[in-house]
């Protein structure tokens, strides 16, 4: 019994003693973080002030002759992240005096590829134009965590040569390699504009389209004239990612270039037109878009209609009248469009609207039944509470011939659903049945 207590308290104290241990290690890492960051925030506060009037050598020498190595980076990087106008010359150059830079392009080359990534994002985060010949090497690295860091750092350090690096991977990369350029070449913003302007008039169609495409995030209004050119590209990826840019760049004076290439013979053009005029909410486009609907293409049918949705209201006049449409797959991508932005469901308020505006819902709602498009006017049927309207939608569901709808009826009246004096409910499915077979 003595023993078994003993043993009892002798695993109390150490299991005591191991979480006194811990409890330990957590206040003198807490203590240690808190002495961290002061000393950043002091370093911070002195490089601030210190590299606007005195060399990086003599601030180094001077101000912080024995620093916390670790603390001083970071401080370092953060100001690299900021850009500060002015001394971001110095900070480049105090980060290569500290033997910062250094260090980090020497593990770009080691085993580990965690330690390569982070030595390329701390030499793209101070942005050190010197180290460009180093990161375009590890554009070959076969990590792809790595060349992204490369990229990334390329990206921010922004310089033509580390473009010119960048852009050299184009022929060298897949499509993963074209789009983590793209987004680099977009981080460097308008340092990038004179390159893209170059590049669209590059022999190489991959190049061409590159720029074509990145465009649409770093152009300004003078760059819209040389991406409506690309639209007459050779090259179908050309004019398609131009298409797209000019979309994302939503300059009303395109809108005549991308309504003219709605007539394109590449699919994938036509398809990207329809699209950017609806990014754009293009109005006036409203009829040409609609024309395209008729397009044998699914992608072009359907971007063109969820263009005329985006428009709003001058966009489903156009899809309503094709309801209409000789063409099957025009009124089904228009049905669909119009299921889609919820103008069936005000079609069915429209019924307790106005003369005019009763008479045009009736009208549209009998159509989409016609053309076998009933799913959504059922379901707006069975959401409706019992009531004037529901009867009146009832009588309207009434006259069409629709199976579907039938069905949907009757099993309303058989759950019970309230029915309005003088509303009765269809007889039984045989009846249907017979009606359509007597059709």
């Amino acid at each position: 019994m003595g023993l078994a207590l003993f043993s009892i308290l002798l695993a109390l104290v150490i299991f005591l003693a191991l979480f006194a241990a811990y409890l330990l290690a957590r206040i003198l890492k807490i203590y240690a973080r808190a002495r961290r960051l002061e000393t950043m925030r002091s370093y911070e506060t002195i490089l601030y002030a210190a590299l606007r009037k005195l060399s990086p050598h003599k601030t180094l020498e001077t101000l912080i002759p024995d620093p916390d190595r670790e603390a001083l980076e970071e401080v370092l990087l953060r100001m690299g992240d900021e850009g500060s106008e002015g001394i971001k010359e110095k900070v480049i150059e105090l980060y290569g005096l500290a033997g910062f830079r250094e260090r980090r392009i020497r593990e770009l080359r080691s085993r580990r590829k965690g330690r390569r990534s982070d030595a390329a994002r701390r030499l793209g985060r101070i942005g050190d134009p010197d180290c460009v010949g180093e990161l375009r090497a590890l554009l070959e690295d076969s990590r792809e965590e790595v060349r992204e860091a490369a990229l990334f750092a390329l990206g921010r350090i922004g310089t033509r040569q580390a473009l010119e690096a960048m852009l050299d991977g184009l022929e060298e990369g897949g499509r993963w390699s074209q789009e983590k350029i793209a987004e680099a070449v977009e981080e460097a913003g308008d340092g990038s504009r004179v390159i893209l302007r170059e590049l669209l008039a590059s022999d190489d169609p991959r190049r061409r389209a590159f720029a074509a495409e990145v465009m649409g995030g770093v152009g300004g209004e003078e760059d819209t004239p040389l991406l409506e050119d690309a639209l007459a590209d050779e090259s179908v990826d050309v004019r398609a990612r131009a298409a797209a840019s000019l979309g994302r760049m939503a300059r009303p004076s395109s809108v005549p270039a991308l309504e003219a290439a709605l007539d394109d013979p590449a699919w994938e053009v036509r398809a990207q037109a329809a699209k950017a005029l609806g990014v754009m909410r293009a109005g006036g486009s409203a009829p040409r878009l609609a024309q395209a609907l008729r397009d044998p293409e699914w992608w072009v049918r359907n971007n063109a209609a969820a263009a005329l949705r985006e428009i709003g209201e001058e966009g489903e006049a156009p899809l309503v009248e094709t309801l209409w449409d000789e063409d099957r797959f025009a009124r089904e991508t228009a049905a669909q469009a119009l299921e889609e932005s919820g103008a069936v469901e005000r079609m069915v308020r429209g019924l307790e609207g106005d003369e005019g505006e009763r008479a045009s819902a009736e009208r549209v709602i009998r159509r989409l039944a016609e053309i076998g498009c009933v799913g959504t006017v059922a379901q707006a049927f069975s959401d409706l509470p019992a009531g004037q309207l529901k009867d009146t939608m009832r009588r309207l569901l009434e006259e069409t011939e629709s199976l579907e709808l039938r069905r949907v009826l009757d099993e309303h009246a058989r759950d019970g659903d309230d029915v309005g004096e003088g509303v009765k409910p269809f007889g039984s499915l045989a009846d249907a049945g017979e009606e359509e077979g007597r059709g």
